[in-house]
């Protein structure tokens, strides 16, 4: 189309530089959004599309697509600053020689000098966002989240990566502004999930999580300017802050059209990028596809799996709540409740 519009998101596409996938998708989602064209599935894509720039952009094709990067979420106890990015010496001011750069970093650029200016970027937002310390802050709003948009670090998957849920078929908005949460609350949870995931349940140097993406029921109610603008910005701060944390990310339960809108990007991904995005039906779930990748012990069984820990139920998940509860009384915070 040749309106105003399209024409200033085509215009980002011409100009130099690294682009990533994930900015047309998530673009596009906005227009088809407004348009009402597109269906809830594209928004649902354009952060899958978010993993993948993220975590596989050195293996997209020559064509200067995408800055790697990724996130996740989990949980454990003890309040401790954030300490996975505390390796060695140096700072945003130190030398390459001197810094120490994550290995998460390093896999998600081309160069070592690419990769400190990234990490330096990071460290600049890490003190400028408060970051460093996000995990002594209380989190009043955390079950509410929680129980309206459920989300959730499960058992291992087969290789011992954690597994991290999403269900944005059960997100519930109208549930969330009820309980006085706006997209900012919803920003610094994701941004608290992502550290408490890297430093504490998962927090080894270049740790990774399997992250699965259950699309059943997610449709137009769901959708929202507010929900656009809040998975835009949780996009970007994991591509440029959190990259290659995702081994592989798992879409279930995808309607026929989604195999269409793939075959889009998928002339520009490696062999390494398809093998890590997995694009499951429901009759693909219903005959046991995740066993592939997760042991039957570890796979809850309305995924074919013979687990009764249900999802929210974890270990990790259990230390979680300990955790954030020990914070919020500390502080002297009571949690809001769904």
């Amino acid at each position: 189309r040749e309106d105003g519009g399209v024409k200033t998101r085509l215009a980002e596409f011409r100009r130099p530089g690294p682009i990533a996938i994930r900015l047309l998708l998530s673009r596009a989602a906005g227009v088809m959004l407004a348009s009402r064209r597109g269906g809830p599935g594209v928004l649902l894509l354009g952060v899958v599309a978010g993993w993948i720039a993220g975590t596989l952009s050195p293996h997209l094709r020559g064509l200067g697509l995408g800055q790697a990067s990724v996130l996740s979420l989990t949980a454990i106890p003890a309040a401790v600053p954030a300490r996975w990015w505390r390796r060695g010496r140096g700072g945003a001011s130190a030398s390459s020689a001197e810094m120490h750069i994550p290995p998460n970093f390093l896999r998600a650029e081309p160069t070592l000098e690419r990769a400190r200016k990234r990490w330096e970027k990071t460290l600049a937002w890490r003190k400028s966002e408060g970051v460093d310390r996000i995990l002594l802050e209380p989190n009043k709003n955390f079950y509410v989240l929680k129980h309206h948009y459920p989300h959730a670090i499960h058992l291992p998957d087969r290789e011992g990566h954690i597994t991290y849920w999403e269900l944005p078929g059960r997100l519930n908005m109208t549930g969330l502004k009820r309980c006085g949460v706006d997209p900012y609350h919803g920003f610094r949870h994701y941004v608290w999930h992502s550290e408490y995931t890297w430093n504490m349940a998962s927090p080894k140097e270049g740790a990774q999580a399997t992250v699965i993406f259950d699309a059943k029921g997610f449709g137009w109610e769901q959708l929202s300017l507010e929900l656009i603008e809040l998975i835009k910005r949780i996009v970007d701060f994991t591509n440029q802050h959190y990259p290659h944390r995702a081994a592989r990310i798992l879409v279930l339960n995808t309607p026929s059209w989604y195999n269409t809108l793939y075959a889009v990007i998928k002339p520009l991904m490696s062999d390494v990028c398809e093998a890590k995005l997995v694009l499951l039906s429901a009759r693909d779930v219903d005959r046991g596809a995740l066993l592939k990748w997760i042991a039957p012990a570890n796979l809850p069984v309305e995924y074919g799996g013979k687990s009764k820990v249900p999802l929210g139920e974890s270990k990790i998940e259990k230390n979680m709540r300990v955790y954030v509860d020990r914070v919020n009384r500390k502080a002297g915070v009571k949690a809001v409740q769904p």
